[in-house]
């Protein structure tokens, strides 16, 4: 079974765990560990996007995932000239060679959001081929999921 997603908008990498040290109403101290509500926020985006997507009746993949294509298309950077904008345009492919890293920050949020919706759990992902991140007009992730 193959599953193809269009997610609109910036692709965002995920944070670390932020920590703070909080107190108890009796004065003890703990640390605590939490995400931030731009983490939170983008990946419930995510959610929302993709269960619009979904066929009827979807059911999530229960066993081994192939994600044959992973893409992350970002905006072009504001001080581009414009015959690299006219070359974006045509259809020249400018690849991302700066921040977010491609491998930990950027699938991260994304899987983690997918979790329950389209498989049961990300650990379920167990081959990971042609994955790009490049600058484009509409930025945006393309995700092909295949069964295997």
């Amino acid at each position: 079974m193959n599953l193809t997603l269009q997610i609109l908008g910036t692709p965002q990498p995920k944070q670390s765990v932020r920590s703070r040290v909080a107190k108890t109403k009796n004065g003890k101290a703990y640390v605590q560990h939490y995400q931030t509500a731009d983490v939170k926020r983008n990946e419930k985006n995510i959610a929302f996007d993709v269960k619009s997507q979904l066929p009827a009746g979807f059911i999530p993949f229960s066993g081994a995932i192939h994600v044959k294509k992973l893409l992350y298309v970002f905006a072009p950077q504001k001080n581009w000239p414009k015959y690299k904008l006219n070359e974006l345009k045509q259809g020249k492919v400018f690849y991302k060679d700066v921040k977010p890293d491609l491998t930990d920050n950027l699938n991260k949020p994304l899987f983690d959001a997918l979790q329950g919706i389209v498989y049961l759990n990300d650990s379920q992902i167990c081959k990971i081929s042609n994955v790009e991140k490049i600058y484009g007009e509409v930025p945006r992730i393309e995700i092909e999921f295949e069964t295997l």
